[in-house]
C-alpha cells in the first residue's frame, strides 16, 4: 500500500447472511488481514428480519467515529441499500473515501418483503465529493432483474463493473473467493490494472 496511511476496510453483508466461511466476503476479510490491513467484518443483528434503524446505527459506529485513517467500504446486497438509505436521510459518507456497492438489489424486488424500509431512498446513485465509487453487478442477478441500471439511475462518473455469470455474487453462483474484489480493495488509488470489463 502506498498512501501515507493505509485504509481501514469495512465489509458489510446483506439480508439473511451469517458470514459463512465460503462467502467471498469472508475470504476477502481474511486475505486483507493477511496483508496487514485493519478489517471490520461484523455480523449485523437479526439478518433475517433486520431493523433499518439498528443497521444504520451500526454503520455509523463503523464509519463516523473520529479518526485519521480513511475507510474503504465494501457493501453487498442489502448493505448497499442501507448505504443509499443513509445518504437519502442527509447523512454524509463519514470517513469513507472508497466505496464498492456490490449486487445492489432492485427496490421493486425488496418492496413486498420484510426489508422494505431499506429502499426508502431515491433510485439514483450520484457522485460523492471525495469518494471513489464503483458498482459491481452480476449477470442474471435475480435480485436485480434487467440489471442495476434498470432499477437505478447511475451517474456516468461511477463505473459499473459487469461480472459475467455472477448472479447475486454469492457462493451459490461461484463467489467463493473473488480475486477481483481483493485487487480492488488493495488498490490505494482505484487505478485500473486488471482489464476489467466495464458496462457503459
Amino acid at each position: 500500500m502506498t498512501p501515507e496511511r493505509a485504509p481501514r476496510i469495512v465489509i458489510l453483508h446483506g439480508w439473511e447472511n451469517r458470514r459463512p466461511p465460503e462467502h467471498w466476503e469472508h475470504h476477502l476479510a481474511n486475505d486483507l488481514r493477511a496483508h496487514g490491513l485493519e478489517v471490520d467484518y461484523p455480523q449485523l443483528p437479526d439478518p433475517d428480519t433486520p431493523d433499518i434503524e439498528v443497521w444504520l446505527e451500526r454503520l455509523s459506529a463503523l464509519i463516523d467515529e473520529p479518526g485519521d485513517e480513511p475507510i474503504t467500504l465494501v457493501a453487498h446486497s442489502l448493505a448497499a441499500s442501507l448505504w443509499l438509505t443513509r445518504l437519502a436521510r442527509g447523512v454524509g459518507p463519514g470517513r469513507v473515501t472508497r466505496l464498492a456497492l456490490v449486487a445492489i438489489p432492485s427496490p421493486v424486488v425488496l418492496a413486498p418483503t420484510v426489508v422494505a424500509r431499506f429502499i426508502e431512498h431515491p433510485a439514483v446513485i450520484d457522485p460523492l465529493p471525495g469518494v471513489e465509487q464503483r458498482v459491481f453487478e452480476g449477470e442474471n442477478d435475480l435480485y436485480s432483474p434487467g440489471g442495476v441500471r434498470a432499477a437505478y439511475e447511475i451517474s456516468h462518473e461511477i463505473p459499473v463493473e459487469f461480472v459475467a455469470g455472477g448472479g447475486h455474487l454469492i457462493p451459490d453462483t461461484g463467489f467463493g473467493e473473488w480475486p477481483r474484489m481483493m485487487m480492488w480493495a488493495l488498490d490505494p488509488y482505484g487505478e485500473e490494472a486488471t482489464g476489467a470489463k466495464l458496462k457503459p
